[in-house]
């Protein structure tokens, strides 16, 4: 007797879906099996057995950390502060073009400058509150200024004797409350200005901050204005944005020179044996790794953490707060070797790596995850990407703390380790 199968039936269905279950059973087994390549050796490995592997090596070839950032005239905003024994910093505006003539009202040519009213010197607050930078004083301060002209125009062991009395040219003191509207009004010796105006000379005007407690302000880069009347018979206000040089052909120079910051007493050299990032002017650290090709170049790395010892930097700014240290990959090829020029070229993008939070008073291990950097290299040749990294802090230039850790020149024990977790290169069972 003939037996006939009805395909549309349910049971049938249910028959053909039990089939395709088994079957995507079997494949996924032949998958996830790695320990036995024989059962399907067309798509399983060859190997008996495929594992995690961990390893841990003293790979840092080069370690070195290097101060002077931000680069002076990049400063933004600028960091003026006055925090006891830990931070002095004085910011500079300039002004190169003091025209001896205004434009008056009811006088078809030109009038000379002869009279100077109400001069004041206009800055722009970065009120902002930012992660781990210190707030606005909750204090009384006083911002004072001094005429710091110098044939050496950004030296700072020059500039800093010029912040004497015989060159004050005013100050005025802000309550915590006046400093949260921004914008602050320094009101300038208008004999000091009439006098640049009268010989042509350019005026260099230096801020210093005094306060009773630690303090600092942010200070908007570009948004010093110098302002007075030239003439008291009439409403004409003369404006003057901080530029230098005058030649206006030096369109970039100007921007990049116009204001600027100098250390009167900045954060104190990193000890012996140590690598430091952050601080004023900050330092970032440039690391290069001798790492085993076998493992990054093949093998599929999951996890890559830099393991660092954090020697105690209790002499720091804001030593008992936290800081954030980033990674950032150098892109630059092994053909350039200058160190101060490839931390200039790293590209700063703090919303796209992970950081490592300390604080900079502590010490102990500290592991810093860089399986994303790691595979930056692997999708690279050591000749076009060095097997190099940056450590930058967030808020660099802001924030004044700094960390420090242990270099390689240190005892073994404490030197910086990469910890790599990887996947050794899978063989297919294919003849």
């Amino acid at each position: 007797m003939n037996r006939r199968f009805d395909f549309r039936s349910p049971r049938f269905s249910r028959l053909l879906i039990l089939l395709g279950f088994a079957a995507a059973v079997s494949v996924a087994a032949c998958g996830e099996k790695l320990e036995s390549g024989a059962a399907c050796p067309m798509l399983c490995p060859a190997a008996q057995d495929v594992q995690l592997k961990d390893t841990t090596v003293d790979a840092i070839a080069i370690d070195s950390s290097v101060p002077g950032f931000p680069i002076i005239g990049e400063e933004d905003p600028l960091l003026l502060a006055a925090r006891g024994d830990t931070l002095d910093t004085r910011v500079i505006f300039r002004f190169d073009s003091i025209g001896k003539t205004y434009p008056h009202p009811t006088v078809p040519a030109d009038t000379f400058v002869n009279h100077i009213d109400s001069a004041t010197l206009r800055v722009v607050l970065d009120t902002s509150t930012l992660q781990r930078v210190p707030r606005l004083p909750t204090s009384p301060v006083t911002i004072e200024m001094y005429d710091v002209d110098s044939p050496s125009d950004t030296v700072a062991a020059d500039l800093l004797p010029l912040f004497n009395p015989s060159r004050f040219l005013g100050s005025k003191t802000f309550q915590p409350d006046s400093l949260t509207k921004d914008t602050l009004f320094l009101p300038v010796s208008q004999s000091a200005v009439l006098s640049k105006i009268i010989t042509g000379s350019r005026l260099r005007i230096g801020l210093r901050l005094v306060s009773s407690t630690s303090a600092q302000l942010r200070i908007n880069s570009g948004s010093s204005v110098l302002r007075f009347k030239p003439a008291s018979d009439t409403a004409v206000t003369v404006s003057l944005l901080s530029k230098t040089p005058s030649d206006t052909t030096l369109t970039t120079l100007r921007n990049d020179l116009a204001d600027f910051v100098i250390t009167a007493k900045g954060t104190p050299l990193p000890a012996t044996n140590t690598i430091a990032v952050g601080g004023f002017p900050a330092r970032r650290t440039y690391m290069l790794f001798n790492l085993p090709s076998h493992i990054v170049d093949s093998s599929t790395v999951v996890r890559a953490s830099l393991t660092l010892t954090q020697y105690p930097t209790r002499d720091s700014p804001s030593a008992n707060d936290s800081l954030a240290v980033y990674p950032f990959p150098v892109t630059a090829g092994a053909i350039v070797t200058d160190i101060p020029r490839l931390l200039r070229l790293v590209s700063i993008n703090t919303s796209t790596v992970d950081s490592l939070i300390v604080v900079p008073s502590d010490s102990g291990t500290r592991r810093l995850e860089l399986v994303n950097t790691v595979r930056v290299w692997k999708n690279t040749k050591p000749e076009q990407t060095q097997r190099a990294l940056v450590l930058v802090i967030g808020q660099e230039g802001s924030n004044p703390a700094m960390a420090s850790f242990f270099s390689s020149e240190a005892p073994a024990g404490l030197r910086p380790r990469l910890q790599l977790s990887y996947v050794p290169p899978v063989a297919l069972g294919l003849p």
